[in-house]
């Protein structure tokens, strides 16, 4: 069970979920199908991928190196101030390359995404400050706000994604609580601030 926790929260984790999210846009809205081929598709996943996971968690790494941080599993919360700050960065970073940059003739979705993701994570690293709250729950919400707000425009029956992605998080929140990382309310506080960040962005 344990094994499985941590398989969970590895194949679920925060910084992953972004270049999730991204690759759901790029996959199901037929502006984009028709926007982008195999080769633009490829492109701005990677793009995302990279800034949103791969150089994040290198600095991440480099910080936990120089004993900045305590460990990787941020298990207080003052380990999670430089990660969280790191993580901000680079996300906004990446909106701002599709927001004026390699995506600029984009529709908005993309960018309201990453620019949604960006405002959860700078929300967390606020709360963190007095409250512990699950980053794991924070991008499970914003997924389902992700897939809730693009439902008037899904070509498929978005309720199945919806289902999937319920059983996803429940299963990766009580990985979490099961890892001892979080309690249940630290769980639901996250995925209601990662829903309402994103899908009050996506909204407006």
């Amino acid at each position: 069970m344990r094994a499985l926790s941590l398989f969970l929260s590895f194949l679920f984790h925060p910084l992953l979920l972004v270049s999730f999210g991204a690759l759901f846009i790029f996959l199901t809205h037929p502006v984009y199908q028709l926007a982008l081929n195999t080769v633009q598709l490829i492109y701005y996943t990677s793009i995302i991928f990279i800034g949103t996971f791969i150089l994040p968690s290198s600095a991440i790494y480099f910080s936990r190196v120089r004993g900045r941080i305590e460990n990787l599993y941020m298990d207080k919360p003052e380990d999670r101030r430089i990660p969280l700050l790191i993580a901000a960065i680079f996300v906004l970073i990446v909106f701002y390359l599709f927001n004026y940059k390699i995506g600029d003739r984009l529709p908005f979705l993309i960018k309201g995404y990453l620019l949604g993701t960006t405002t959860s994570i700078v929300i967390a690293a606020l709360i963190n400050q007095w409250y512990k709250i699950s980053l794991h729950g924070i991008g499970l919400g914003g997924i389902m706000a992700l897939l809730i707000a693009s439902s008037p425009v899904v070509e498929s029956d978005i309720r199945y994604w919806v289902l999937a992605w319920v059983l996803i998080s429940g299963l990766v929140g009580t990985a979490r609580v099961f890892l001892g990382s979080h309690k249940p309310i630290q769980v639901y506080l996250g995925y209601l601030t990662g829903f309402l960040a994103i899908y009050i962005i996506l909204q407006a």
